[in-house]
């Protein structure tokens, strides 16, 4: 006998459901013993479809109409034990806010999602955004490439200019030797050998 009557005090009701006009559409709230969870689709921009766990339909479920006398149809069904599905047709419901306002606890807004077209548009958005930054980064790896390509490139030539300077001027050396010819000769060719390996 408790095990039934905890089990019964357990349950989950829905009692009313107010349909409110606000500016922009609709405030639908919802009647509840306890919060419940809901799924909100809106298959046209007149037509709302709410899927409700957790909760099932009292003996009579009230339906209560604020602002508005416009309301095409309204049908609550017992998809399964402890599920209901809400239908609603009326003018611009797509547009409404859902709340349910359970006997115990505050009222509490629920059902709201995304739209599909706001997730794709934020993935979108992200993804470029991973695109550019991967793109920027190559660009700075290949453009430090080149400077560092760069930097050997020029001090490999001052080096040399230097090197042929210093050759010249020193008065031990005598640049019209020949032997000392084949040698700068050969110089000239290893310093070009690692001038285009540097910039390769």
């Amino acid at each position: 006998m408790f095990s039934n009557l905890a089990a019964s005090a357990a349950e989950n009701h829905l009692h009313t459901i107010t349909l409110e006009k606000n500016n922009s559409g609709y405030n639908i709230i919802l009647g509840t013993d306890s919060i419940a969870k809901v799924a909100k689709k809106a298959p046209s921009e007149d037509e709302l479809i709410l899927d409700l766990r957790g909760v099932s339909s009292s003996e009579t479920v009230n339906a209560i109409y604020k602002g508005t006398n416009s309301i095409d149809s309204l049908v609550v069904e017992n998809t399964a034990p402890n599920k209901l599905r809400i239908h609603v047709k009326a003018d611009d419901i797509k547009n409404s806010t859902v709340m349910m306002e359970p006997i115990t606890g505050e009222t509490t807004i629920v059902g709201e999602t995304v739209p599909v077209e706001k997730v794709l548009w934020v993935t979108f958005v992200l993804a470029l955004f991973c695109v550019i930054f991967k793109v920027s980064k190559d660009i700075s790896e290949e453009d430090e490439k080149v400077l560092i390509k760069q930097n050997i490139k020029d001090r490999e030539i001052q080096m040399y200019k230097k090197y042929r300077r210093d050759m010249y001027t020193d008065p031990v050396i005598d640049s019209n030797n020949l032997r000392m010819k084949k040698m700068l000769k050969k110089i000239d060719r290893k310093i070009d050998e690692r001038l285009t390996s540097a910039i390769k």
